[in-house]
């Protein structure tokens, strides 16, 4: 192969040293962002600059030979060839420790590009004597077989790179990955170009490739939040993932200010916006080695990486300023608090997303209890932070697996003398948790949404439990569902249990839906429309555990209630104390006169049957009959009343 470099036309190597010239004249003016990766690519803007300007010096001297001197001009070419073939191992190195993998820290990926480094080297010294990588005679350059090993460096990084981008590309939190995608191809277009036309591309495609990088990832701009000028939080997440990448104890102080939203509706966002600059900018300035971040609309996280003994005093310092006034641009003097809250990591928070919630965990209790105040985060039950995700974690699992476990629990009908109906209740059993509470994850999948999700998958399980069993042909009428008031708001709601009935033929009076009062006493417009087109299509409605809550006989008048299932506390309490017992009786009464069903709840003997269903119990529920067991031992029992 010949490359006549003498006629070689310059202007996309020229066209790239500009390119490159204006991308560092940004990245020495910009904030520099503290990530390993903003100091690879500027390892990367070197070489490729490098591998500019000794391309458009080895062209040069090419042209004036009998000027510079053969070894002269040899040399430069031999630095642009290594400059060259080092900026795709740059590239790849760079795009490795944006996608989040530790070069540095995993010895044999270290050791390769070790390797393809000192390859690159030995290759192109020992051409300076045996001329079997490239030579260059008569004005042309000629590439001979030890270049083909340079070349498949090149081709194994180009494909470490399509790599990364596939398998890491979740990694990559402020990456586009379209453009980057659209620019690598066009290098690797451009690499074919300059090797099999000779057309001297590629300088100019890497560096259209670095200043797309840097518009999308090295910009200190995406980084930085507009009002305060400090960090955002996008880029705190990936900064602490760095963090604890490094496995290094480092301390984060959350300082959250107080009743913020009050000075902005008293005095406008924009001197809200001016005194958030001014807390942020003090934060800066605090003498310490710390970023600042913006957590939050009124929120701001320090990250301290060394002489972690210095936090208390960086909180009296804090405290401090806060004991003197805030002034707007018009200097008019503000008073302000704020909380603050001290985590140490790894020690508090073993990765991101728990530091995450034991933030949100901290301030919260910082804003109930300390407001003004320091909390620590050793100081508090983070056990049941920790308790709560691993709950969480296998609620997600257990629905991902088709583990939820549906048991029935009988009820006795005091008229028919039969179960005519059983209650559903979900279990839960985990590898590593043992068996999990209805009470203890339901409130969890309720928080964190998952009990939408949830609550179908019980309902469908319910439904094919009545189909498969065939329950219409039992003295079994209907089945209890409980449902969340999360459930209840969702706008499709009714529509979902239509689809769900639908699909496994389950007539609507088959199914009755149980709701707490809490659910009645905080219901909107959504969940009055969701009830109503059930009660309509036929489902019935009962009121669960009456009398444990803070529901009045107002609800009763007005929501379509046909069972009112009064809370076990309350029937145990009846049988110990006599004004209880009054209270119950004349309630089962009321009931009654409003022409209601009551299910009696917690029945646990003989005498307990007997008296609730003298006083007017329709129905009877407990362990007494039975506690909730699995759809063929729910079966057995039917079979052997």
């Amino acid at each position: 192969m010949e490359d006549y470099m003498t006629n070689w036309n310059l202007s996309f190597d020229y066209a790239a040293i500009f390119f490159l010239l204006l991308i560092f004249i940004w990245y020495f003016n910009e904030r520099k962002i503290p990530l390993r990766s903003h100091k690879a690519y500027l390892v990367l803007l070197i070489t490729t600059f490098m591998s500019t300007f000794f391309e458009i010096s080895a062209t040069w001297m090419a042209r004036y030979m009998d000027v510079v001197g053969y070894d002269s001009f040899y040399a430069v070419l031999t630095l642009q060839t290594l400059a060259i073939n080092l900026v795709p191992i740059t590239f790849t190195f760079y795009l490795l420790q944006l996608g989040h993998y530790d070069v540095l820290k995993h010895k044999a990926v270290h050791f390769f590009f070790r390797c393809c480094i000192a390859v690159n080297v030995i290759i192109l010294t020992l051409n300076l004597k045996l001329r079997w990588a490239f030579t260059f005679e008569d004005g042309a350059y000629h590439v001979s077989y030890g270049c083909m090993v340079l070349y498949g460096i090149d081709v194994i990084m180009i494909g470490i790179c399509i790599v990364t981008i596939i398998r890491s590309r979740v990694n990559f939190q402020f990456l586009r990955l379209g453009p980057l995608l659209f620019t690598l191809c066009f290098g690797i277009a451009a690499g074919v170009l300059q090797v099999l036309a000779y057309i001297p591309t590629v300088n100019l495609m890497v560096s259209a490739v670095c200043m797309t990088l840097f518009h999308y990832q090295q910009n200190a701009g995406t980084v930085t939040d507009m009002v305060t000028k400090q960090f955002n939080r996008r880029f705190m997440g990936e900064y602490l993932q760095n963090k604890f990448m490094e496995n290094k104890t480092f301390g984060v102080i959350v300082v959250a200010m107080d009743d913020f939203k009050f000075i902005n509706k008293t005095y406008g966002v924009e001197n809200g916006d001016n005194l958030l600059y001014q807390v942020g900018y003090f934060l800066n300035e605090l003498k310490v080695s710390k970023l600042v971040f913006r957590l939050g609309s009124d929120q701001f996280c320090l990250v301290i990486d060394k002489n972690l003994d210095q936090m208390s005093e960086i909180a009296d310092q804090i405290r401090e300023r806060f004991h003197h006034p805030w002034f707007t641009e018009t200097q008019t003097p503000i008073m302000m608090s704020a909380s603050l809250c001290f985590i140490e990591c790894p020690s508090d928070a073993q990765s991101y997303d728990a530091l995450i919630d034991v933030m949100d965990y901290s301030m919260s209790i910082a804003k109930k209890t300390k407001k003004g105040g320091i909390t620590f985060a050793r100081d508090l039950e983070l056990s049941k932070i920790r308790q709560e995700k691993a709950i969480e974690k296998a609620v997600k699992l257990a629905m991902d697996r088709d583990e939820l476990v549906v048991y029935y629990q009988p009820i006795f009908s005091v008229d028919k003398g039969v179960y005519n109906s059983a209650e559903a209740l979900v279990r839960l059993h985990d590898s590593e948790l043992g068996w999990i509470s209805p009470e203890d994850f339901i409130p969890i999948a309720e928080k964190n949404g998952l009990i939408v999700e949830m609550g179908e998958i019980i309902l469908e399980k319910v439904c094919k439990f009545i189909r498969d069993f065939k329950l219409s042909e039992t003295t079994v009428e209907y089945i209890e569902i409980n449902i969340s008031p999360v459930q209840l708001v969702q706008l499709n709601f009714a529509d979902r249990v239509k689809e769900i009935l639908k699909k496994y033929d389950v007539r609507p009076q088959q199914i009755n839906i149980e709701i707490t009062e809490t659910t009645t006493i905080n219901s909107s417009v959504v969940v009055h429309d969701n009830i109503n087109r059930l009660v309509d299509y036929g489902i019935t409605l009962s009121l669960d555990d009456y009398g444990s809550g803070n529901a009045n006989i107002d609800y009763i008048n007005h929501m379509p209630f046909k069972l009112i299932k009064i809370d076990k506390y309350i029937i145990w309490d009846s049988f110990k104390n006599h004004k209880a017992g009054i209270t119950l009786e004349y309630t089962i009464g009321m009931l009654n006169a409003l022409e209601l069903f009551i299910v009696a709840e917690g029945v646990e003997n003989e005498e307990m049957k007997q008296r609730l269903a003298e006083v007017g119990c329709h129905y009877l529920q407990g362990w007494y009959y039975s506690k909730a067991v699995p759809e063929q031992e729910f079966i057995r029992l039917l079979n052997a009343q």
